[in-house]
């Protein structure tokens, strides 16, 4: 009794010491990232790469809790592009494997600018695979061709669609086996006129459907997924694609599959028109009616992707605004911001807030496994010398008030941070 009195003594004057917070809060193994070396984030707006040619893209993965120093850091050498669109990464379900496109490959080093960057960068062909069982030590596995130019890889199990701009070999679907080799490689029909080109692809929840986003067209359609076997055969389109915008690219299906939210971005990277929207596309599944565009909300200046809460209740945008503007110009480097929207349960977006946010060209966000926070990579700092990116943590607040709020550090990773992903 004695002893209980004395600890209740000393609580009641504050002398037990407090368990120690991290400043970082994020529920989930780890985190993978993804860094460009190639270029600057001014580079989308001028062409001019502004790259140290020592300097070489990387992959970073993250474990949580995250320690001081290093320690629970792990990085690879793989080859990737911020001029994809923001999808040119996955992890598999077992959180063992990242998949990476090489949508474009590292200029000679010669080369600092370029007057087309979307057309003049040079093209790459590779999917590359990444063991990423041990977060401390990542190994990159091997890389194998699947078509010039990938655009876009999502994952559903162990089953990989990809999108490439290879003519008549547009969509590519790999079976995993379970260290990343194809146990199954097949090119699938597109079944598109040869104006058109797939930039986003994402798997319906159920994995009997897959959505795509086309440029040329400015359109979003479905596919329906043909199995033999339990085996991936083919796909057959829906109905026919939906008008979306006037740039759509990134695209993701609500947790129940009712709602596609694609977004517009009104623009080409970094050179966004005007202020973007996020736009709901109702699907008909079986084709009996025409697809159609049941909302929009407003979404920031040169939006990079979203992403969804767990639950389906909540939607956050990265938006880079100017802040990639060449740093001779005012308000270089500032202007960036994150929007957090509430989603209905019919599909309808309200937007709550925007939030600025410090830090050039955040392009990717990504809840973590219960909602509750949220992580967003920032490709550069206002910052001279060699630099750093880095990847920054917002606390969220759920119920019929949602809001955001930054934590109290970040993680410095290798300049060019564009996507990352969730490790389950």
């Amino acid at each position: 009794m004695k002893k209980v009195a004395f600890f209740a003594g000393l609580a009641a004057l504050g002398s037990i010491p407090a368990i120690a917070q991290s400043p970082i809060t994020f529920n989930a193994r780890g985190l993978v990232v993804v860094s460009d070396a190639d270029l600057a984030a001014s580079a989308l707006v001028d062409g001019k790469l502004l790259r140290d040619n020592t300097s070489k893209d990387q992959l970073t993965t993250i474990k949580f809790p995250v320690e001081r120093g290093s320690r629970g850091l792990g990085t690879a050498l793989v080859s990737n592009s911020a001029l994809g669109y923001s999808k040119t990464l996955a992890v598999s379900p077992t959180g063992t494997l990242a998949f990476v496109l090489e949508n474009r490959i590292r200029p000679e080093d010669g080369v600092g600018e370029y007057k087309d960057l979307s057309k003049d960068f040079p093209a790459g062909e590779k999917l590359f695979v990444v063991d990423i069982s041990n977060l401390a030590a990542p190994k990159a596995k091997f890389g194998f061709p699947v078509g010039k130019k990938p655009t876009a890889i999502d994952v559903n199990k162990n089953e990989l669609i990809l999108s490439t701009s290879d003519t008549g070999k547009e969509l590519v679907f790999i079976e995993a086996g379970p260290d990343g080799k194809p146990a199954r490689f097949l090119n699938l029909p597109a079944a598109l006129d040869t104006t058109s080109r797939i930039i986003d692809v994402s798997w319906h929840p159920s994995g009997d459907f897959i959505a795509f986003t086309l440029d040329n067209s400015n359109e979003v359609g479905l596919y329906k997924v043909i199995r033999e076997a339990g085996k991936l055969k083919n796909v057959e389109m829906v109905g026919k694609p939906v008008k979306v915008g006037v740039d759509p690219s990134f695209g993701k299906f609500t947790a129940d599959g009712k709602h596609y939210l694609v977004l517009d971005t009104k623009g080409a990277q970094g050179k966004g028109a005007g202020e973007g929207e996020v736009i709901v596309v109702d699907f008909s599944m079986d084709g009996a009616v025409e697809h159609k565009v049941s909302g929009q909300a407003p979404a920031g200046l040169n939006t990079g992707s979203f992403a969804l809460s767990p639950d389906g209740t909540l939607l956050v945008t990265a938006n880079a605004g100017k802040s990639g503007s060449p740093w001779a110009e005012a308000g270089a480097g500032t202007g960036a911001s994150l929007s957090l929207y509430k989603i209905a349960a019919t599909g309808a977006l309200t937007k709550v807030a925007d939030y600025p946010f410090d830090g050039i060209y955040p392009q990717s966000v990504a809840f973590d496994k219960d909602g509750s926070n949220l992580a967003v990579s920032v490709f550069e700092y206002l910052e001279y010398g060699s630099g750093n990116g880095g990847v920054e943590f917002w606390s969220v607040s759920k119920g019929d008030t949602p809001a955001l709020k930054k934590q109290g550090a970040k993680v410095s990773v290798a300049k060019g941070a564009h996507t990352l992903r969730v490790i389950p």
